[in-house]
């Protein structure tokens, strides 16, 4: 199956432009692997294919293709667990190369939602803050990055969506005071885009290790993990948006509660160095 690649070097609007409306497969090079040379793959199905990469934090990243229609399936399911409407206004500030950027972009299209999407940059904090002000969003969907260049603005927004990784412990402190509630989605490349996600007023009290809780698992998606928070263990996930029907080891460990709840405490190379 032939395949074009997405020039991302051009700005976010055209990159999902292209990538949404054509007809054609596409693989999105990340512009750190962009002089590496990667021996490229191909879809092994007819039909529209997209190629990201893994965050490569274990390893070389590694080039994923999935289904167009997986990855729309996936933003369905996440509109519906952060609980997004057409009438609401998205700011995106992310990389529109990686799962979750896409995935939000993808899921706006999909709501007919009025969004802007802001491919960051480091060191622009000035510039993420005057989009947060002058756009007036009903959700901000961003990375921990960006939240800590904002963290001491001035700005709101009614609810802020992050992924990626975790917040440290004690930024639910730095973060409350700026929207009503905040969502912690985990989501990876060989999933399709969100897995899990966990909801939390700002008000509420922060719970212990509630800065490592990635939440219940979204439609479609079952999780396996035997870990305890003193001995964390591998999180196998099987999910009807992923790149396989099979069950995958995610190559992060964690633990769940009593209520199905999962807790992301690191990728399991990390783990394995520390000790």
């Amino acid at each position: 199956m032939k395949f074009k690649t997405t020039d991302v070097s051009k700005p976010a609007g055209e990159i999902l432009s292209e990538v949404m409306e054509s007809s054609h497969s596409k693989l999105l090079i990340p512009p750190k692997l962009a002089d590496r040379n990667l021996p490229a793959q191909h879809p092994e199905s007819d039909g529209k294919y997209i190629g990201l990469f893994s965050s490569g934090t274990t390893g070389s990243p590694k080039e994923i293709w999935n289904s167009y229609e997986n990855l729309a399936r996936n933003a369905r399911f996440t509109a519906e667990v952060f609980g997004v409407k057409s009438t609401h206004r998205l700011l995106m500030m992310a990389a529109p190369w990686h799962v979750a950027g896409l995935s939000w972009a993808i899921m706006a299209e999909e709501l007919g939602c009025e969004y802007q999407f802001i491919t960051t940059k480091k060191g622009e904090g000035d510039k993420w803050l005057k989009n947060v002000r002058e756009f007036n969003p009903d959700f901000l969907l961003t990375v921990p990055a960006v939240l800590r260049a904002l963290y001491d603005e001035e700005w709101y927004v009614p609810q802020v969506v992050f992924g990626g990784y975790s917040l440290e412990e004690g930024e639910f402190q730095k973060l409350n005071p700026h929207c009503d509630f905040t969502i912690q989605g985990y989501g990876q490349t060989e999933a399709g885009g969100l897995i899990a996600a966990h909801k939390r007023k700002s008000t509420a009290p922060v719970q212990p290790l509630e800065h490592l809780c990635s939440g219940h698992p979204i439609r479609g998606v079952q999780l396996k993990c035997e870990g305890t928070p003193e001995n964390p263990a591998p999180i196998y996930i099987q999910s009807e948006t992923a790149f396989t029907e099979q069950e995958y080891n995610s190559r992060d460990v964690g633990f769940m509660d009593s209520s199905g709840r999962v807790y992301v405490m690191g990728r399991a190379d990390d783990i394995v160095k520390q000790k």
